[in-house]
């Protein structure tokens, strides 16, 4: 049986691969062993650039800190900065709520909105072909060691150390394992009890420090469970 339970949240993961079309002017049919071999050759080169292409083809992802005409600088969640260039004719722009996405133009993308990018790659630079605005998630595992009934409140210590300040919503989805059955349960506030581990996704913003956080999901995992 075993004896460690995770909760696994799928994130969207958008990677759009754009095929871009290699256009070769063809000549009139080789006369000669010597233009068959330039036509030859200019199919393996175009060849060999659509398959570059593939390769580069990337995604990034970071918040917006500066939009000046075609140009976007992000900088990633592990603080990586990046030049995002756009293309007029080539790039598409959508947003992602819930489950869906729609297009949208680029005039609607701001400072500090978060950026999914796909598109090719280039040391710092990527081309873009797509830009999703998205919402940033922090998925976490720790350890209740303080509860605040009043305003419904945790602070939990995380796997990397980090002593985080969560509020508990009344939107927040609250499971438990159950660890006779090991079903997940719904559970309420009352439920929580220092030194049980839980597993919570938590929206998150650009430039957060405080790790406080409103937490959307969160599981709980009794300290029983690993006494057993």
């Amino acid at each position: 049986m075993k004896k460690i339970l995770f909760l696994t949240i799928l994130l969207f993961c958008f990677f759009t691969s754009l095929t871009f079309a290699q256009t070769i002017t063809l000549t009139p049919k080789p006369t000669s062993n010597e233009e068959k071999a330039v036509e030859n050759l200019k199919e393996k080169v175009a060849s060999k650039v659509e398959e570059l292409r593939k390769k580069n083809n990337k995604a990034i992802a970071g918040f917006v800190l500066e939009i000046k005409d075609n140009l976007i600088k992000i900088k990633t969640l592990n603080k990586k900065d990046y030049q995002v260039k756009l293309d007029d004719l080539l790039t598409k722009y959508f947003k992602i709520t819930g489950a869906s996405q729609k297009e949208i133009d680029k005039n609607n993308i701001e400072k500090d909105d978060y950026l999914i990018v796909t598109g090719l790659l280039n040391d710092k630079e990527i081309t873009a072909n797509s830009v999703f605005i998205d919402q940033p998630y922090i998925v976490e595992t720790g350890k209740i060691i303080e509860i605040d009934k009043e305003n419904y409140n945790i602070k939990v210590i995380g796997s990397d150390k980090t002593t985080y300040t969560l509020s508990i919503e009344t939107t927040t989805k609250q499971q438990i394992i159950n660890i006779k059955t090991l079903e997940i349960e719904r559970i309420g506030f009352s439920k929580l009890i220092v030194g049980d581990y839980v597993h919570f996704v938590a929206k998150t913003e650009n430039g957060k420090t405080d790790n406080t956080y409103s937490v959307e999901k969160i599981l709980v995992v009794p300290q029983e469970y690993f006494l057993k």
